[in-house]
């Protein structure tokens, strides 16, 4: 199964996402990548690829669905 990618805008210059992340995107956010598996509840600050705050980490596929229903994440 191909890996989910849902996302809503919050405001002109930020959006709400779950999706997967590398080990280097969750270095530069600060957090440590030493498991990158599973998906990431992130903010992503338009127009900035590094512009991403890791929000939580979901450890499974079908809680990142329920936690997008429940957010309306598309």
């Amino acid at each position: 199964m191909d890996a989910l990618y849902l996302s809503a805008n919050m405001s002109d210059d930020a959006s709400l996402c779950i999706a997967p992340l590398s080990k280097r995107k969750i270095a530069a956010c600060g957090q440590d990548p030493y498991d990158a598996g599973g998906y990431f509840l992130f903010e992503q600050r338009h127009g900035d690829p590094d512009g991403v705050e890791v929000l939580a980490r979901i450890e499974t596929e079908e809680a990142a669905i329920r936690l997008a229903a429940l957010l309306n994440l598309q």
